[in-house]
């Protein structure tokens, strides 16, 4: 990797590492070499410090380029199957000294300029080639050398040799590594070198090593976690101080590393017309800005306790202070706002391509044992549970854990994220001698009904009512905890309080004795509002209200007059409209009675019938004055009802 051995690293657990390098430099560069995939990330964060005195004068790194593109101005380009001959060729016109052995044991120099390489057939039937090398001295001659005896090149030529430096240069630069040279002041340099990396998300493992007490509902148990973490470094780690962040931190890949020529839009000159002279001109001063360093260590300053390490061992089972004792690491820890760290206290030495188990966590907490019961978690039976109280002051990243209890391996569990002084359930086995049985049931109440503004303003709750059949088959009582998820907007009632509550779940401690059965109930409501608009209500929701008493009487009364009013509304518009359906038949009568009055001629038999058809108009004529007189009489009784309904509606609010 580098002369710049890790000293410190820092391991996150959304997949980045912060890493610290240091050591003694002499000269004026040093190299870093990063993997591909590093090289973003260290652009972004790379700083580097002389502690020594010196200056940092800049940091550099190959500009990233196609590599037939970055080769278009070298005159040396070699193959992976032809290097030799390659190189040959690229010499041509140049001046080279060869050293070729012409007989055993005889080396000759030959110095010239380099004409070609030929490929002459020495034997048509076996097909046999040679390759032959030829040089101009001096003198003019020209020297033929066979590439077989040929044992060194010396490139005379100072452009050819560059180009051939530059050509394995760019070379290794193909590969997925890529070196970023910080150049430095001259003299010694006690370099301290900070930057970001993609690294592998540490992860994290619980021991629960339980000794249980009189009863078996309880106990003492040592909590033991475990850091796991991969070195994917290109080099041994020796004595480097470890960090374990629990927490995300925001991180991203910013693509510093490709070089990139935005396009430009072409815009054409133009004919400018000469400013006036300004009379004034601000002035501005830039006020030098000289960076803080900060110094090391001080983002980091945890208090150092003394967390304890087991490798449990089942037989014969081990007290959990006897674990404890067996093995002590010294552990920092520190809350530093969103994230909570880890500080492994004693150096850590890991191979390349190795990976390490860490002792994090290791100290002695009460428990309780309870048979926890979720449907959606495990319908039908509860689940062996331990409940903890996280009192170690310490924030526990969440991770797997395996339970022993009393020596016996009970079963496995995952710990969840837990930050101090929360409670965390490991449920580890099932327990299939208790059954519940579930039954649900809703239904849509009432509590009380106002009238606003010409509308019915129902107050009603969706209820819920969930009843818990527990069976206990065991020969011994039995503590069910009840954990039902909380409903946002529902509330309990006519339900005891829960025992425990998170900010997602509800639990309810329900006691069972032995070959029995009980009841639980939890009831649940939601209240919201329904309209309806008063003048729409029916004789048989009057009678409902009158029956449940969500009104009072008088109230009752009016609505019930209303009724009645809107029910006279409903017989004069009906008698409307059978006057009208008559008065349309008359007008159609007389339509055509005129129409025949017309074909008639005033003598004889027709001026009999022209009489009989007038005195018809004349007696249709007189219904229709009548008819528009009841229409306009109904029409004003209409108006009167709907006015009387207005001015109930108004009375009730």
């Amino acid at each position: 990797m580098t002369t710049l051995p890790v000293r410190e690293m820092v391991l996150y657990k959304h997949g980045v590492g912060f890493f610290v390098r240091e050591g003694a430099v002499s000269g004026e560069n040093v190299a870093l070499t990063f993997r591909q995939d590093e090289v973003n990330d260290a652009l972004k964060s790379l700083a580097v410090f002389d502690k020594s005195g010196g200056q940092v004068l800049g940091i550099h790194y190959q500009t990233p380029m196609d590599r037939d593109a970055r080769l278009a101005s070298s005159s040396i380009r070699l193959s992976d199957t032809a290097s030799l001959r390659d190189l040959l060729r690229g010499l041509r016109g140049r001046v080279a000294t060869i050293q070729a052995e012409i007989y055993p044991e005889t080396v000759s120099l030959f110095m010239g300029r380099v004409i070609g390489l030929d490929e002459a057939q020495t034997d048509a039937h076996d097909g046999t080639w040679q390759a032959l090398v030829s040089l101009l001295a001096a003198d003019g001659t020209v020297h033929v050398l066979d590439l077989n005896d040929i044992r060194t090149v010396q490139i005379q030529d100072e452009q050819a040799a560059r180009d051939l430096s530059y050509f394995l240069d760019t070379s290794m630069s193909e590969d997925d590594r890529r070196t970023v040279n910080v150049r430095l002041s001259a003299g010694e340099h006690q370099l301290v070198v900070f930057y970001v990396a993609p690294s592998p998300t540490w992860r994290v493992s619980y021991r629960l090593v339980a000794e249980s007490e009189a009863g078996g509902e309880g106990g003492k148990a040592l909590l033991q976690g475990w850091g796991l973490f991969d070195n994917r470094l290109e080099e041994d780690l020796d004595d480097v101080r470890v960090t374990l962040v629990a927490g995300q931190p925001i991180s991203f890949i910013y693509d510093l590393y490709a070089s990139r020529i935005p396009q430009r839009p072409t815009v054409q000159d133009e004919a400018r017309v000469a400013p006036d002279p300004l009379e004034r001109i601000a002035e501005y001063r830039f006020e030098d800005v000289v960076p803080q360093e900060r110094p090391r260590g001080e983002l980091i300053r945890p208090a150092l306790m003394k967390a304890k390490a087991e490798q449990p061992r089942m037989a014969p089972p081990m007290k959990p202070e006897e674990i404890a004792a067996s093995t002590l690491t010294a552990i920092q820890s520190s809350d530093i706002g969103e994230l909570f760290q880890y500080v492994v206290a004693n150096p850590v030495s890991v191979k390349r391509g190795e990976s390490s188990l860490i002792p994090i966590i290791g100290t002695t907490l009460p428990y309780r044992r309870e048979l926890l019961y979720n449907r959606q978690k495990f319908p039908s039976h509860p689940v062996a549970t331990i409940r903890i109280e996280n009192i170690t002051g310490l924030t526990l990243e969440r991770g797997p854990i395996t339970v022993i209890e009393d020596g016996n391996y009970m079963g496995e569990a995952i710990l969840p994220f837990t930050k101090t002084d929360g409670q965390f359930y490991l449920p580890f086995a099932v327990e299939l001698g208790v059954q519940v049985v579930e039954q649900f049931k809703s239904a849509t109440e009432t509590a009380s009904l106002v009238i606003k503004d010409a509308y019915f303003i129902f107050e009603q709750y969706e209820t819920s009512t969930l009843l818990f059949k527990i069976d206990n088959t065991l020969s011994k009582p039995a503590i069910i905890t009840l954990e039902e998820n909380i409903l946002p907007q529902w509330t309990l009632f006519e339900t005891p309080n829960p025992d425990a509550e998170t900010t997602t779940e509800q639990r309810w401690r329900v006691p069972v004795d032995a070959r029995s059965r009980t009841e639980f109930t939890i009831k649940r409501r939601y209240r919201h509002h329904k309209r309806e608009e008063v003048r729409k209500v029916e004789y048989r929701r009057l009678q409902e209200f009158a029956q449940k008493r969500w009104l009072a009487d008088e109230v009752l009364q009016q609505l019930q007059t209303m009724l009645d009013t809107l029910g006279q509304i409903e017989s004069y518009q009906q008698s409307q409209v059978k006057l009208e359906k008559e008065r349309k038949t008359l007008y159609d009568k007389q339509e055509q009675t005129r129409a025949n009055l017309g074909a008639l001629t005033g003598g004889g038999q027709e001026a009999a019938l022209r009489g009989r058809m007038l005195t018809q108009l004349e007696a249709s004529q007189n219904r229709l004055d009548e008819i528009e007189q009841s229409i306009a009489a109904l029409g004003a009784q209409v108006a009167a009802a709907e006015a009387r309904v207005t001015q109930i509606l108004a009375a009730l609010g």
